[in-house]
């Protein structure tokens, strides 16, 4: 069935009501009861197709009437489609990188074995966190992932670093902290493109859920570091990507960055209390989600004209 079918989940929601046998105010109040609050009068447009979920919020309520209803995780999400982006636009579709980035990270990919989407572990719930300290030469990336396996076997997810021009060329450190193993590796330091894949340990029968754990040393300094994304190959319950800025120099500028197959867009964010920067995505994918920044001396007037031609900065990590 196509995703994003929007006749077809109104008239599947419709009928998955009609068969609960809950009127659309016992379902509200359910839905309230499991902190997710949604009008009679949403419901009744969405079975009736006057409206489809569209905001962070709808898709929650979404993944709550799944589980309400007895229906399996992700079937009505995929009815939908992917979520309609919000802030400002960003001119045209482009990848988040140096020029010619998206060309050889596809290779990389092709090159570990992840020539399609069915060659990846389909990742549920992915949490990054990015230590940038202006005191250090290594920043570090951790990241931890639950995964459920689309087939009986070894389950495998890569990582590809294709390192921007400001970054020192240096490949990055690859280390399996729990649950996994390093499996094949890239290599191609004239194209400035690093990664490997990551065996989940034991072998797994289809649908059966694993959680791993690993970390990415990047030989750079703070300031040679201008982004931190990550790529879904299918739709995530939940991404939570958090940055956090040690030492005594912070950038100027933070945005998130959203990319799917029909939209991008980025919103600016701001550091909290703990000088960090925390995106959370709900049932997000396929495609890129991450934050970038600029750096900067406050004092100084040229790093306004940094932020006014941020459109036109590419740089990833």
């Amino acid at each position: 069935m196509p995703e994003g079918d929007e006749g077809e989940f109104a008239r599947t929601l419709r009928a998955e009501i009609e068969r609960s046998g809950l009127s659309l105010t016992q379902i509200s109040q359910r839905l309230r009861a499991r902190g997710r609050t949604v009008s009679v009068a949403t419901l009744s447009n969405w079975q009736s197709a006057r409206s489809i979920p569209g905001s962070e919020s709808s898709l929650g309520v979404v993944a709550a009437l799944e589980d309400l209803l007895g229906f399996a995780p992700d079937s009505f999400a995929d009815l939908i489609g992917s979520p309609r982006l919000t802030g400002r636009a960003v001119r045209g579709t482009r990848f988040v990188g140096r020029r010619g980035s998206k060309e050889v990270f596809r290779d990389a990919l092709t090159a570990l074995g992840f020539g399609s989407s069915e060659r990846y572990a389909h990742e549920r719930v992915f949490h990054q966190l990015a230590i940038i300290d202006s005191s250090q030469d290594i920043q570090q990336f951790t990241s931890r992932i639950t995964v459920r396996a689309l087939e009986s076997g070894v389950c495998r997810l890569p990582a590809v670093h294709v390192l921007d021009e400001s970054e020192p060329n240096v490949a990055p450190n690859y280390v399996a902290l729990e649950g996994c193993t390093v499996g094949r590796q890239v290599a191609w330091p004239e194209r400035r493109t690093y990664g490997v894949e990551f065996l989940i340990d034991g072998i797994l029968n289809a649908g059966q859920v694993a959680s791993f754990a690993y970390r990415v040393e990047m030989h750079a300094k703070a300031r040679d570091v201008a982004g931190t994304f990550y790529s879904l190959a299918r739709r995530a319950h939940d991404v939570l990507l958090e940055a956090e800025f040690r030492g005594a120099e912070k950038p100027l500028y933070y945005e998130r960055y959203r990319r799917t197959e029909v939209a991008e867009s980025v919103v600016p964010v701001r550091l909290d209390q703990r000088d960090r920067v925390q995106l959370v995505e709900s049932r997000f994918g396929p495609g890129s989600f991450g934050l970038r920044w600029v750096w900067g001396d406050p004092d100084d007037d040229d790093d306004q004209g940094d932020l006014d031609g941020w459109d036109e900065i590419d740089s990833a990590s």
